[in-house]
């Protein structure tokens, strides 16, 4: 006599076991309601009208420029690989900077807004526990954010007609972009749910992305154009300076995709970088960066779920 006990199988329509988070997350009625609200709406359809027309003219633009600078042929494989990374660098890094504005922008005042109505006590009395709450605040705004980012697919896939960009920096860009949507969102929820007011919120979750994003892009800039020097230094300091720098830079989604991008283009290599002269293996900025954003992601939700359970209505 033997069971047939298929333990990757639920008893509950026999689904699979892995599918329960899944299916959960579908039946959430806040993504339900907030994203039937944002795509009924007009502010939806703005956003993405005004976000591909913005990247068209920046794009169309930069051909045209490339062309009739003189210095680039169109009849050249060289010329029109170069316009190609060009083309296509551009569309990523006018996305992440479209994402770290719009996604903050749609969660800050996603649990701040609900105590200016007055309505944020009648919610936590309700069946939703603070995971289901906080996914579904979450949730609605990153599938509306993945909508950007594949609706854009085309655009840097004009990439591939001029040359010069592979398959595996179209697949980098699209994690960098879905793992950055995931921090910007989740940075604006923490603070909206920390926050009376969602003016509070927004300048905070701003305030807290602009601050480092933009000192570390100014840094990386000043020393590319200063030249590093610790020459002066020890060999083993020489290893410190560089990997603690090489990190500092891969927390940033600018300066790690660019430095990702030139890695791939000189030395060859998607996962590991061996710097000349050092005994060091370092891991390639993208995927520093995805760990960095996924740890910051998913610590954030932790506090957020925490504050609500403690959270008495009153």
């Amino acid at each position: 006599m033997g069971t047939n006990m298929e333990p990757s199988t639920s008893s509950i329509h026999g689904r699979p076991v892995h599918w329960n988070f899944v299916g959960k997350l579908i039946d959430n009625p806040i993504i339900a309601k907030e994203l039937k609200g944002r795509m009924r709406g007009r502010q939806g359809f703005v956003i993405l009208s005004v976000y591909l027309l913005l990247l068209s003219v920046v794009i169309g633009g930069m051909y045209l420029y490339s062309i009739n600078n003189g210095n680039i042929s169109r009849t050249s494989p060289n010329s029109l690989q170069a316009i190609g990374k060009l083309v296509f660098n551009t569309v990523v890094m006018l996305e992440l900077l479209m994402i770290a504005f719009i996604g903050p922008a749609l969660t800050s005042g996603a649990i701040s807004s609900e105590r200016e109505r007055g309505t944020f006590d009648l919610l936590r009395t309700s069946l939703l526990s603070s995971r289901a709450l906080v996914l579904g605040k979450l949730g609605s705004v990153i599938i509306y954010l993945l909508l950007l980012i594949f609706t854009a697919l085309p655009l840097q896939s004009l990439a591939f007609f001029l040359g010069g960009v592979g398959m595996a920096e179209m697949v980098i860009s699209i994690v960098i972009l879905a793992v950055s949507a995931f921090l910007f969102c989740t940075l604006g929820l923490y603070f909206s749910s920390m926050a009376k007011r969602t003016l509070i919120a927004t300048v905070l979750s701003y305030t807290s992305m602009i601050l480092p994003v933009t000192i570390l892009v100014f840094l990386f800039y000043l020393l590319v154009d200063s030249g590093l020097n610790i020459s002066s230094l020890s060999f083993e300091d020489q290893g410190v300076v560089l990997t603690i720098l090489w990190v500092l830079f891969s927390t940033n989604p600018f300066t790690a995709s660019l430095i990702s991008q030139l890695m791939l283009v000189e030395e060859q290599s998607l996962f590991l970088i061996y710097p000349p002269d050092f005994s060091l293996v370092l891991f390639s900025p993208w995927i520093i960066y995805v760990i960095f954003a996924v740890t910051m992601t998913a610590l954030m939700i932790w506090l957020i779920v925490l504050y609500l359970d403690r959270y008495e209505p009153k």
